[in-house]
């Protein structure tokens, strides 16, 4: 490896370079079982995502990338307006530029000029789920703040019959519905933070990533026609062991036959596949939270199997860390966990 660095934002190109990189990391940390990370899945995080991408790479003399610093930009409804938060992900560097550098290290002097980035871009709040020492990093030097520590709230499947009201049908469908747009309108009423789940982002996120068509199922609700609930399940995921999860859920009003009938198709669905638990991430405060909880569901810390704790910086002049607690909504498909 060479020095020094030219740390600077990514270019057409990049690609290849960084998926190397990004493997051979990845290969060592996730160990035997690890499958690479493949040029269209890269394309669809970034390239394809409808908000943009924020990266900065460390190119060494030699042309390799030693690090990289990126994030998937979200649009968010909030009482502010529309904003954007961006998803840390993917950061790393190579294990040759860790050793030698005075601190604070490539990671750091690779993310300075990330944040400084995102600052230009008029981004609301940065965030993510790092790992223990790239949060003892962040807290030291990249102004991270922890927001919670998440709860997986989980339901064995064979906990008792979950039964569908006969006036809402819910099937699995292959597109999602042309009334996402005006049902997310609904929920977006109700609420004062959260992603737009419009039908853009729905089929960005669910249907077209490579492999989304068996991944992940997308449960439509209809009350006489009308679409009434969404929620899409990845049936097979082990952020708890032997899950099926939800990884994403909108609907208006927390309508409880809505929840019933949802609930009652995802654990036919969990049944049908094996799977032992329902499992879904939602704000501890939210009334979506407490239908779950209602209906048999308990708060499971993630610490029980690797603790994923949500750290953030904010940029928006008016939001704090308490408002962020009390008004952000969130599944875990707005992450990259599931």
């Amino acid at each position: 490896m060479s020095y020094p660095f030219d740390i600077r934002e990514y270019r057409p190109g990049d690609e290849p370079g960084i998926l190397t990189s990004f493997n051979r990391v990845f290969r060592e940390v996730c160990g035997e079982g690890y499958v690479d990370r493949q040029p269209g899945f890269w394309d669809w995080e970034f390239a394809q995502n409808p908000a943009g991408h924020r990266i900065v790479v460390a190119v060494g003399e030699d042309g390799t990338i030693a690090a990289q610093y990126a994030g998937c930009p979200q649009r968010f409804h909030s009482s502010y307006g529309e904003v954007t938060f961006v998803h840390i992900v993917d950061s790393f560097v190579v294990p040759e530029a860790r050793q030698g550098l005075k601190r604070p290290g490539l990671f750091v002097t690779t993310a300075y000029p990330w944040f400084e980035l995102c600052d230009r871009m008029g981004d609301a709040v940065l965030w993510g789920f790092p790992v223990k020492t790239a949060e003892r990093i962040g807290q030291r030097y990249l102004e991270y703040k922890p927001l919670r520590s998440i709860d997986y709230l989980c339901r064995g499947v064979g906990a008792g019959a979950l039964e569908g009201p006969a006036d809402v049908q819910v099937e699995a469908v292959a597109e999602i519905p042309a009334e996402a747009d005006a049902l997310f309108e609904r929920v977006a009423a109700e609420k004062t933070c959260l992603l737009r789940r419009d039908r853009a982002y729905l089929d960005w996120r669910y249907r077209r990533i490579p492999g989304g068509g068996k991944d992940y199922t997308v449960l439509a609700a209809r009350r006489g026609g009308e679409l009434v609930g969404l929620a899409v399940l990845r049936v097979q995921h082990e952020l708890v062991p032997e899950a099926c999860t939800f990884a994403d859920w909108v609907v208006p009003g927390c309508d409880g036959e809505v929840v019933d009938g949802l609930l009652a198709a995802a654990s036919r669905i969990a049944q049908g596949a094996g799977r032992k638990t329902l499992m879904a991430v939602l704000p501890p405060w939210s009334p979506e939270a407490a239908a779950l909880t209602a209906r048999g569901f308990e708060a499971v810390s993630s610490a029980i199997y690797m603790e994923r704790k949500l750290t953030h910086r904010i940029y928006h002049a008016a939001m704090t860390t308490e408002w962020l607690a009390e008004n952000w909504w969130y599944t875990v498909g707005d992450t990259d966990l599931v």
